[in-house]
């Protein structure tokens, strides 16, 4: 189905983005939450150091030590050798001890600021404070050390993450059943458009989609089906034509094919009749009757082949033609004829009659075609004749050609080398070419076959 090649280029690019685009929000979000609250804890530290560097604070273990449990993190007193002098630190003192030192030791200018640090004790991450105190009032202290252990942040930031995780997995999973939902609302209409676009150019006119909807689609649903309806009344009308045409040019046939004997047959009675005695000339003259009567029944019948006076309107030719190449395309891409058109957008509006002008093209296109049994390419040209109001039509094809010794009577005598080949169709063309005041003749194609060339007038010439 086309509508899964159009899904997958929808859903898959969608999906694929959804998926980054959640996972880059996932990890940022863990990450500026664990940052937030490692950034709150280094001011806690921050502030109890600060109050503990004051110069009014006593530095005694017994409020060092309730400080401490206020604030959830170990407190340092460090002396002027750089040695703890008293620590509410529960761990190995030795290592702190060490910490400190090398701090202390790497950072000389630490009495001037404050110091932040992240430290590995216990094989677990700390994060320290230190800073120098302002006045020593005690002058045995020179720094204060705030020290908190980052595993209740790190065990809080992991629960914020999953938790976090869990909801960006059932929202990506909501986005993608709507996504899901919207790919497939596009992409099944549009498959079950390309569907009846296939019936249709199989041949099957009746086909129609009912789709309900009021967007695009549902406009192009609705005029799918339109089209499809034309196309059969345009294709039952060309049918029709077609028959009519036949049938006139049979029944032409027919009384040219009689008429020519008819005429020897009373010439005959005629000279009989002559010779004859009076007692025959009552069975002559029933057989002349007879014959005259067959003879207006032939004429009468040619005389329903002529051509009306044409009712004109206004026509745009170039549309027209389009119109008609659209109606016989499939006819001609089933026998592999190629059909082109090189419009002059330039043309302006014709007065014409626009049956009379179908008539005309249609049967130069099928002339056409007759010609071309085993395929080819018929090119349709338009433009304005210089020098003169009249514009052109050409219809060039690949065929074999006329010979020059036929041109020069193709549109006078109903003569064929063919069923169905140049006959009175063409002569017909002149005739309805003629009552718009207009002439079309023949000549050799740049395409190697034979090029009709219909001139009109722009202006009313007939009244």
């Amino acid at each position: 189905m086309f509508s899964d090649g159009i899904y997958k280029r929808l859903f898959i690019p969608y999906v694929v983005t959804l998926l980054f685009s959640a996972g880059m929000a996932w990890w940022m979000g863990s990450q500026l939450f664990s940052e937030t609250l490692e950034k709150r804890l280094h001011e806690q530290l921050l502030h109890a150091a600060e109050t503990l560097a004051r110069r009014d604070f006593p530095h005694t273990s017994g409020i060092v030590e309730q400080l401490s449990h206020l604030i959830r993190a170990d407190l340092s007193l460090i002396g002027t050798d750089g040695m703890i002098d008293f620590t509410t630190f529960q761990g190995e003192r030795g290592d702190l001890q060490t910490i400190i030192t090398g701090l202390l030791a790497d950072h000389p200018n630490l009495l001037n600021s404050e110091y932040r640090h992240r430290v590995d004790l216990r094989r677990a991450d700390y994060l320290l404070v230190m800073r120098p105190i302002e006045t020593r009032g005690n002058r045995n202290i020179s720094y204060v050390a705030a020290l908190s252990n980052l595993s209740d942040i790190r065990a809080t930031s992991h629960r914020m993450a999953w938790w976090l995780g869990l909801g960006v997995i059932s929202g990506l999973l909501l986005v993608a059943w709507v996504g899901h939902r919207t790919s497939r609302s596009i992409t099944l209409p549009i498959g079950e458009l390309a569907e009846m676009a296939e019936k249709i150019a199989a041949g099957q006119r009746q086909t129609s989609v009912t789709i309900h909807r009021r967007d695009e689609i549902g406009h192009l649903a609705a005029a799918l089906n339109t089209m499809a309806g034309r196309l059969q009344e345009y294709e039952k009308t060309v049918a029709e034509q077609s028959r009519m045409a036949t049938l006139g040019e049979m029944t032409a046939r027919i009384a040219h094919e009689i008429r020519n004997p008819l005429t020897a047959i009373k010439m005959q009675l005629q000279l009989l009749k002559e010779t004859s005695g009076k007692e025959d000339l009552g069975v002559l003259q029933t057989l002349l009757d007879e014959v005259g009567r067959l003879e207006l029944i032939v004429s009468g019948t040619l005389q329903h082949r002529l051509p009306a006076k044409p009712t004109k309107t206004t026509i745009d030719v170039n549309l027209l033609i389009e119109e008609i190449i659209h109606l016989t395309r499939l006819q001609f891409e089933h026998q592999h004829i190629q059909l082109e058109m090189a419009p002059d957008r330039s043309l302006p509006p014709l007065s014409a009659d626009r049956d009379m002008l179908r008539q005309i093209l249609l049967n130069l296109l099928l002339n056409a075609k007759d010609e071309l049994p085993d395929g080819g390419k018929i090119f349709l040209s338009t433009g304005l004749e210089t020098g003169s109001h009249s514009l052109w039509i050409a219809v060039d094809d690949s065929g074999p050609g006329i010979p020059p010794e036929r041109q020069v009577t193709l549109f006078d005598q109903p003569s064929s080398d063919k069923p169905g080949g140049f006959g009175l169709g063409l002569r017909l063309c002149r005739e309805l070419a003629e009552l718009h005041g207009g002439q079309i003749r023949v000549e050799k194609s740049k395409l190697g076959g034979a090029r009709f060339f219909l001139s009109l007038p722009l202006q009313d010439t007939t009244a």
